[in-house]
């Protein structure tokens, strides 16, 4: 280990003399001399020194100064002090500093390079004790909780290690665990946070019930817990008494002491926490499988049925798909044309139609979290910017396991955006093309049953049809007429999976006077025709 050495003094020719010393054979690396404590200070801002040498009688800022300002502002530094005079006072005021050396002038070479490599033998004895295995040991068993629950989430996500490996990390995390144990995975889902569901009291929640778990648990189990990436606690158990097998009784047990858990979290913490119960498991080669089934499992489960409590191996299928979500325009469309109240009500009939319909599994919040993403993403690029820039910092995407709780979280989330978002279009010009844009899709939408060509829409934006024409592919990178073909489909699927409309009338509402040829086109443009779009879906 190299050391880097700092000589402060304002003579210079002593100053060039101790530079000159054979700073290698004590281990230095590189010398930065100072000839005052000012400029001392100010190359310590932008080189990493082990020791500093100084003069005690300087101008300005004196040796013991600059060793107070060492000892306050780089702890790990070790200073030694040059003087001409010997009184006791300055050794005291040395000794007060942790200065580790004090040499009187005038010091011989040998001197000094003797205890430069007495300070770097402290140095180095000091990084070695923090790089010892005991430190390490004692480091690693005050993180052993973290350490653990990184390492269930690895063996979750089916990181599994080869056997030797994986019985040396068990025995260093000092876990009771072996090859071919008979485990259960119990996933947790925090719902209702010390009765508020406030967001800053969450994490506290968790301990808590991990606390109450643990006590319910652990007289018969080894339990062994993480969190994983989607906010579920996940709790692997092995049973004490038959952990090669885990009967039928034991997961009988284990159930009940399932709901104890829920009527001790609604008792004494004022929240309430949903439950599922695996299949039993071979560790550690089933568990990534299982644990991946559970999962799918906990997501079918709609966020408003809380405080249940479920097997795993259910035969629940996901409801339908967000019907509002799909309904055109859609959020890019509205956004890129500045519309951004109508945003909201889209956003908003969302909302109630999750809340109406039970249609909140974390399938239908990450459905609906992804699409806003999706377009905020692209408006955000089309202005040149990331999301962040565009946002202001508020467009950070790291934290979706929060985000997604409800319907409501990602409402207020995406309310945030949207302000930003819609602060940041402000040239005159793009306003002006937005706002144009915004008008013929307005048309569109209103007139759809009617004529929708583009002379009737360039009379109603007062432009040669022309130019609206190429105006518009400038802007949007479509022909119009693509636009409208787009918007006539999709909006023939939404009515086809949420209506029972007959296809004659559909094809008739959607501006087709031949449904036959409504049909032909439904075809080119899905793949299916629209009897068999509504079949499929049944």
């Amino acid at each position: 280990m190299k050391m880097q050495l700092m000589l402060v003094d304002d003579e210079p020719v002593i100053l060039k003399s101790m530079v000159q010393n054979d700073w290698a054979s004590a281990g230095v690396e590189h010398v930065y001399p100072a000839v005052s404590g000012l400029e001392a200070a100010e190359l310590l801002k932008h080189h990493p020194v082990d020791i500093v040498v100084t003069d005690i009688r300087m101008p300005g800022m004196d040796g013991l100064a600059l060793c107070k300002h060492v000892h306050e502002h780089y702890p790990r530094i070790r200073c030694v002090l040059l003087s001409g005079f010997g009184e006791f006072e300055y050794a005291r005021q040395a000794i007060e500093h942790r200065t580790v050396g004090y040499l009187l002038k005038p010091v011989k070479d040998e001197e000094l390079l003797a205890e430069v490599k007495r300070a770097a033998a402290g140095i180095r004895e000091e990084w070695e004790q923090i790089a010892s295995q005991e430190r390490a040991r004692r480091t690693l068993h005050l993180h052993m909780p973290m350490l653990r629950s990184g390492f269930l989430n690895d063996l979750l996500s089916g990181q599994l290690p080869e056997p030797r490996a994986l019985a040396e990390r068990l025995k260093e995390y000092q876990l009771p665990f072996r090859p071919g144990d008979s485990l259960l995975l119990v996933m947790v889902r925090p719902e209702k946070v010390f009765g508020s569901g406030e967001e800053p009291d969450a994490l506290l929640f968790e301990y808590a019930v991990r606390n109450i778990a643990a006590e319910i648990l652990e007289p018969d189990c080894d339990v062994w817990h993480c969190r994983d990436a989607y906010g579920y606690l996940v709790f692997a158990l092995r049973s004490r008494e038959q952990p090669q097998e885990m009967g039928e009784m034991e997961v009988k047990a284990l159930h009940t002491k399932a709901h104890e858990l829920q009527l001790k979290v609604s008792g004494l913490l004022k929240g309430q926490v949903s439950l599922l119960l695996s299949e039993p498991l071979r560790f550690p080669g089933e568990l990534a499988q299982v644990y991946r089934k559970s999962l799918n499992e906990f997501r079918k489960i709609p966020r408003s049925e809380q405080e249940f409590l479920a097997l795993a191996g259910g035969n629940r299928t996901v409801d339908r798909t967000l019907t509002s979500l799909y309904a055109p325009p859609a959020f890019l469309r509205l956004m890129e044309g500045g519309r951004w109240d109508e945003v909201r009500s889209k956003l908003a009939a969302i909302v109630r139609e999750m809340e109406e319909k039970l249609l909140d599994s974390e399938e239908h919040l990450a459905e609906l979290y992804h699409t806003l993403v999706s377009a905020f993403l692209a408006i955000a690029h089309q202005q040149g910017k990331t999301l962040m820039e565009a946002t202001a910092g508020k467009g950070e995407l790291g934290e979706s396991a929060r985000i997604m709780r409800s319907a409501g979280t990602i409402a207020e989330w995406a309310e945030g955006i949207l302000s930003c978002l819609a602060l940041s279009e402000n040239a005159e010009y793009n306003d002006h093309k937005r706002q144009l844009l915004a008008r013929i899709h307005r048309f569109i939408e209103e007139n759809l049953a009617r004529d929708v060509s583009l002379q009737s829409i360039a009379d109603h934006v007062n432009l040669h049809a022309v130019y609206l024409s190429s105006m518009y592919k400038q802007e949007t990178g479509d022909n119009l007429s693509d636009y409208i073909m787009r918007y006539r489909m999709e909006q023939a699927a939404v009515l086809l999976r949420s209506t029972e409309i007959r296809i004659y009338e559909l094809a008739s509402r959607l501006g087709f006077q031949n449904p036959p040829y409504f049909s032909k086109l439904f075809k080119n443009y899905y793949g299916i025709t629209p009897q068999e779009y509504r079949e499929r879906l049944l």
